[in-house]
């Protein structure tokens, strides 16, 4: 009795002096679990989708729910790696929320990380005076900037993480954000050049402005769209006066950059809501969602009025010394339901529009049409002149 005692009390005794290598071979097994659990979100993240908003959304469950982060941020790096800028974020603070959301290259912890391609760790964000960011009345915490690299060191951006207990970050812990950082620099990219590709497949080279083949893919999501909710649509068809001449007389190589200016100036004049495209050669469109006629007719006139005040180089060559616009107007409801009578519409106005002068807004009028002859070359429509369109 007293030697099977002795032999349990033995057993128990080194159970005890086992114990702390069974409790670190646990915390070690549940680190990796962790490691790959988060590793398996990430690449979940690129499986299930493409779209950047959305897999930044899985990032910020990630690092929230299973990593246990009190507030978190991706920014990325610009085109000429000088520019760090926040894409996504989650805690901040409402003192903070007017904080700045963009970094140059070694500035402040954020572009110091970028720039030294290397992680910094604060363990007491009380004892550092170093960096600016966090002096926003937060008296304790640690915070975590570590670098989005990829092949050869090229910069994505960085992680920004942080917590509201001082050193909460051990060192397991930042090797294994930095093996997950490794990974969601990898999904970034590959979402990044995914975008960039879709971007050039609906973007034109040379304006910059949507393609043709976009606004095909566009007009009838839009045209469906208006025609379910019973809202309002209006199509502009632009064209740059005289191109051709402009072209002859000043060479491609001005005539592109003409293509250039008006497209941009386009741009900058309508709303974000609107669809502008190069339609082909020196035509432009423009969708212009929940707009009717009478509203179309005075977002035309401004881009009519808009280019022939500005000042073009070698515009004195046009035949009336001036660079100017026409353009077609063709409405959902007033003129047709079908997108391609529709876009048909807004050309044949603009035809008339040229025909007529040039340098003018023309709307289409389907009643004045009915009883046109089938070899017309273009419909009767509307013609709104202005004072200048005279000249």
């Amino acid at each position: 009795m007293a030697d099977s005692f002795n032999s349990t009390k033995n057993d128990f005794e080194n159970l005890q002096d086992m114990f702390p290598e069974i409790e670190k071979m646990s915390q070690g097994l549940n680190h990796r679990l962790l490691e790959l659990y988060s590793l398996y979100q990430i690449g979940l993240a690129l499986s299930t989708t493409l779209d950047l908003d959305e897999i930044f959304n899985m990032f910020q469950k990630i690092f929230q729910q299973t990593l246990k982060v009190d507030r978190f941020g991706i920014f990325l790096v610009d085109h000429s790696f000088s520019t760090l800028t926040l894409h996504t974020s989650f805690g901040s603070p409402k003192n903070m929320g007017k904080a700045k959301t963009s970094f140059k290259l070694g500035e402040d912890i954020f572009g110091e990380a970028l720039m030294i391609k290397k992680t910094i760790h604060v363990p007491d964000i009380k004892k550092q005076k170093r960096y600016k960011y966090y002096n926003d009345g937060t008296n304790s915490g640690s915070f975590l900037v570590i670098p989005l690299l990829l092949r050869k060191n090229q910069q994505v951006g960085v992680i920004s993480l942080y917590r509201k207990k001082t050193g909460s970050f051990k060192k397991t812990e930042i090797s294994l954000f930095n093996k997950i950082s490794n990974e969601i620099s990898k999904v970034i990219d590959k979402t990044l050049l995914f975008r960039h590709t879709k971007e050039l497949s609906v973007t034109d080279d040379l304006t910059g402005l949507y393609n043709r083949r976009y606004f095909n893919d566009r007009i009838e999501t839009e045209v469906q769209r208006s025609s379910r909710y019973k809202r309002s649509l209006t199509i502009l068809m632009i064209d740059i006066d005289y191109f051709k001449n402009y072209n002859d007389i000043n060479g491609h190589l001005m005539g592109d950059e003409i293509l250039k200016r008006v497209g941009h100036i386009l741009e900058d004049n309508v709303r974000k809501a609107d669809i502008l495209a190069r339609y082909g050669g020196e035509e432009f469109v423009v969708i212009l969602p929940e707009i009717d006629k009478a509203q179309a007719l005075q977002v035309a006139e401004k881009l009519r009025s808009t280019i022939e005040a500005k000042k073009f180089p070698r515009e004195e060559n046009q035949p009336r010394g001036k660079l100017t616009i026409s353009l077609g107007i063709a409405s959902l409801y007033d003129d047709s339901f079908k997108t391609k009578e529709l876009v048909d519409f807004a050309d044949r106005a603009l035809y008339k529009a040229k025909a007529e002068g040039r340098n003018r807004v023309v709307a289409y009028n389907s009643s004045i049409d009915k009883n046109r002859p089938q070899n017309t070359l273009y419909l009767n429509a509307t013609t709104y002149d202005t004072v200048s369109s005279k000249k």
